[in-house]
């Protein structure tokens, strides 16, 4: 008959200690996995695969929202999306087009929060034939979508040009960076504009830099955080934390080139080195430190505006800085760089 080994004393002490130090240790745990758990949830996007957004991506990646006590579920949707996903509650904070100044003439209580570029960062490029601005009359000039940056931006060249957009210049919607580019070499259009890290393609096609629209430093929305007047009132503190966090990462893409060009690389498939670092370069002055959203900027977006309310309308009626200022009078963004 097989006996049972009986365990010393001790042994059976030291067994007994570890199982209760392990299940002190869970209890411990616990409540900081559950306060986790209950962090409260913060639906955004951003609206495009453009090293702009590096200070964003940082922020996701690098665990910066939690970090602040948010669970933030950020990812890539279209602006105009973005947009009526916001207005249908189904988002919080979006990067949007030029449509929510449409949203807003409309009656609906949308507003600018953040800057992310508050001025046009972008070029025109044109077919090596073309000299200035004033040779596109007649020819074809491609943007990515109506109501987007590149569409105000170009609206904004022809008109200081004396141009009219569909007179002078047919304005060509090709969706994305890649189809402009694509529908020059193809002969669809004559010029496009660009951003980085695009620009240094459309230089490596054979196009030339006509005009560099970030040296004019025309006030613009190029970018930028907006939600509803109701979310700002009612949940301050997420909108608190949520800039907290993008202010975070925007000091990190100053201080860390490495990062932000790796990051750059991974969401916008850029594997070459000179055009990360081109990109990171044409977007690094942009990244403001505090970027409260300028009345300027909008008012060039109501410039533009097919609403026929737009003439009349205050740019301060779209805008809410808010919550932004009052991170700024804190000290905390000047914390963050010492």
């Amino acid at each position: 008959m097989r006996r049972l080994k009986i365990l010393p004393r001790s042994a059976f002490s030291s067994t007994k200690l570890i199982v209760l130090l392990c299940a002190l240790a869970f209890l411990i745990r616990a409540p900081l996995d559950g306060r986790a758990a209950d962090a409260p949830s913060l639906r955004a996007n951003y609206s495009a695969f453009s090293g702009a957004f590096a200070p964003v991506w940082i922020a996701a990646d690098k665990g910066l929202f939690a970090k602040y006590g948010l669970n933030v579920d950020i990812r890539y949707i279209a602006p105009a999306t973005s947009t009526q996903a916001l207005l249908t509650k189904n988002l919080d904070i979006v990067n949007p087009g030029g449509e929510i100044v449409e949203a807003g003439l409309n009656g609906e209580p949308v507003v600018y929060i953040a800057g992310i570029l508050n001025r046009a960062v972008m070029s025109l490029y044109a077919k090596p034939e073309i000299a200035s601005i004033a040779d596109l009359k007649g020819k074809v000039l491609a943007v990515t979508l109506p109501g987007a940056t590149t569409d105000f931006a170009a609206r904004v060249l022809l008109q200081q040009a004396r141009l009219t957009p569909g007179k002078d210049v047919k304005i060509l919607y090709l969706k994305g960076m890649a189809e402009i580019l694509a529908g020059i070499n193809q002969g669809n259009a004559d010029a496009g504009i660009f951003t980085a890290p695009t620009t240094l393609k459309a230089g490596h096609a054979g196009l030339k830099e006509l005009i560099n629209v970030t040296e004019k430093n025309i006030p613009m929305i190029h970018a930028a955080f907006a939600s509803t007047r109701d979310y700002v009132k009612t949940q301050p503190d997420n909108v608190r934390r949520f800039l907290q966090a993008y202010l975070e990462g925007i000091k990190i893409a100053h201080t860390d080139a490495e990062l932000a060009k790796q990051l750059i690389g991974k969401y916008t498939k850029t594997t070459d080195p000179n055009d990360l670092e081109n990109s990171y370069q044409t977007f690094l002055a942009a990244w403001e430190r505090l970027p409260i959203v300028p009345a300027a900027a909008v008012q060039t977006m109501l410039n533009f505006a097919t609403h026929p309310g737009a003439k009349a309308a205050k740019p301060e009626n779209f805008i809410d800085n808010s919550i932004l200022a009052e991170i700024g009078k804190s000290g905390f963004v000047d914390r963050l760089y010492k």
